[in-house]
């Protein structure tokens, strides 16, 4: 062989072996191409699988089947379409009734979304399809429900049911300084013209509509079974002629013929605090202000004269003995011929005054609520803030009030409190925590003008003084990790105070975070 012929075979060699290094270099390129494709569409079903669980899971853990069909209804609207609907993918929900191991809490919900990719230059290689499955599981977990765990909220002269408070809103030119925190529009009790505004006000606007914000909302918690719902108000209208230490409490300001009160109860709903998003108006109920109806003898004042069984006090006995009916009397069914029943749920009640205009309307308004229903009893609670009026003697000892139920899904996070103006009672008084197991946690507090704060090791804060008026105090508490807290997960506030209470305050508490997150 000479030497032009070993030349002729090694450019032989070289055709080869560039053909082969082609050919891989090609199939690395086409394994490239696929792979990013294969990443981009596991992107793209992860992001399916999150929309579809943070969709159903608003409806978790009361309604289930509502759950599934929206996290697969949402999985659809992002192009994955499972095989219920016709589709060849698979949107699959699982919740913790179905399988406590697939998530930590019935307020969680978990998706698997899967989806076969097509490919295109792995085809060569016989990959036709690659099979993706991604995973993503949401909680939501609903504002703290606060001031009661029962189907009544306040307190009920005919029953003699005593929780020693009274709901309470305010006439909207009364001074934020008088205790409530978000329906007084001013600082101070000044007619419209000239009010120094309230800058944390909550205007009150389309009393009595569907489109109706401002006041405060409460929550009335309808559970699977139970029908015929009812819901009553105590003493819902101002009344004229009162003070702090006369019957409910309601107290003029000036010569203010008082607030209209309006009571507005919605279908339940998943979003319980904002009732703008498609809620049905169930029942409204208006109350203008009224004259006192303690004023048995007819002087135009209610005073000592009206003492009708002469203990010297003026109290329910008397109004028991005075007014036609009793104190049951008091007591208004919202709405007795409409049919409130929408299933079960959370139903928002808003209780909110009127725009007066410029009408000088101020005046401290105090009512009770109470549910019933054919069936499992629905609880009322304050949703987010609530605003209350104590009226206690002290002789009888502290007095302890139900704050916000806080259950052990939120073990490790922390537990925020704001209580608006406490205080204002006589002598040396204090605020306690209680948590659900009778223990004084340790916590941080701070006043809202920085003055007074602290950690304790045992959350007692003084509040003697009157060095809260007008100001809040946040108080922080860290949930351990260990958090548990049984069947009854009610945290309380004590008032230690020795003489008699009569304090508006506004109270919330909340977890801190998005109440609807990824956990997973």
């Amino acid at each position: 062989m000479t030497f032009a012929d070993l030349r002729r075979d090694e450019h032989g060699t070289v055709i080869v072996l560039v053909a082969f290094m082609l050919i891989v270099i090609l199939g690395m390129a086409a394994f490239a191409v696929d792979l990013g494709w294969i990443y981009y569409n596991g992107q793209e079903i992860q992001h399916g699988a999150d929309a579809a669980a943070l969709a159903g899971v608003v409806y978790e853990p009361d309604d289930r089947s509502s759950a599934y069909s929206q996290a697969v209804l949402v999985g659809f609207q992002n192009g994955y379409v499972d095989g219920s609907m016709g589709g060849a993918d698979t949107v699959d929900p699982t919740d913790f009734v179905e399988d406590p191991t697939a998530v930590e809490n019935p307020h969680q919900l978990r998706v698997d979304v899967t989806h076969e990719v097509p490919t295109f230059f792995m085809k060569v290689f016989g990959i036709d399809t690659v099979t993706i499955t991604r995973s993503a599981t949401a909680e939501y977990v609903l504002p703290l429900a606060l001031g009661s765990p029962d189907n009544t909220f306040g307190n009920d002269p005919a029953t003699g049911q005593w929780p020693n408070f009274w709901g309470n809103i305010h006439g909207y030119y009364t001074g934020r300084r008088m205790g409530d925190r978000y329906a007084s529009q001013c600082l101070s009790g000044q007619r419209q013209i000239g009010c120094t505004k309230n800058p944390e006000r909550r205007l009150s606007v389309d009393a009595g509509l569907p489109t109706a914000t401002g006041g405060y909302l409460y929550g009335i918690e309808v559970d699977p079974g139970a029908s015929d719902l009812k819901v009553e108000i105590f003493d819902g209208p101002f009344t004229r002629g009162g003070n702090d230490f006369v019957l409910v409490g309601d107290q003029p300001q000036g010569s203010s013929q008082g607030p209209t009160t309006v009571f507005m109860l919605y279908g339940p709903d998943e979003t319980p605090l904002d009732t703008n998003d498609g809620n049905e108006l169930l029942c409204v109920v208006t109350y203008p202000p009224r004259d006192a109806y303690a004023d048995f003898n007819g002087d135009g004042s209610v005073d000592a004269g009206d003492d009708q069984d002469g203990d010297g006090d003026l109290d329910w006995d008397d109004v028991e003995l005075g007014l036609a009916g009793g104190v049951a009397s008091l007591w208004d069914e919202m709405c007795p011929l409409a049919n409130l029943d929408r299933g079960p749920g959370i139903y928002p009640l808003r209780i909110m005054v009127a725009d007066p205009g410029a009408a000088d309307d101020r005046g401290l308004n105090r009512w009770s609520l109470r549910t019933s229903a054919t069936g499992p009893s629905p609880k009322i609670f304050g949703l987010g803030d609530m605003a209350i009026y104590a009226n206690v003697d002290g002789a009888v000892g502290n007095t302890i009030f139900y704050l916000a139920n806080v259950e052990p899904v939120h073990a490790g996070k922390d537990l925020v409190i704001d209580l608006w103006d406490p205080g204002d009672a006589s002598g040396n008084h204090s605020v306690r925590l209680i948590d659900p197991n009778g223990n004084v946690p340790a916590c941080e507090y701070t006043s809202s003008d920085a003055s007074y704060g602290g950690t304790l090791g045992v959350c007692d804060i003084p509040t003697s003084g009157g060095r809260f008026n007008d100001e809040w105090i946040k108080i922080r508490v860290k949930l351990p990790a260990t958090y548990s807290c049984g069947a009854d997960c009610w945290w309380k506030v004590e008032y230690n105070y020795p003489g008699r209470t009569n304090d508006t305050t506004t109270w919330s508490a909340r977890i801190e975070g998005d109440p609807v997150r990824l956990v997973k």
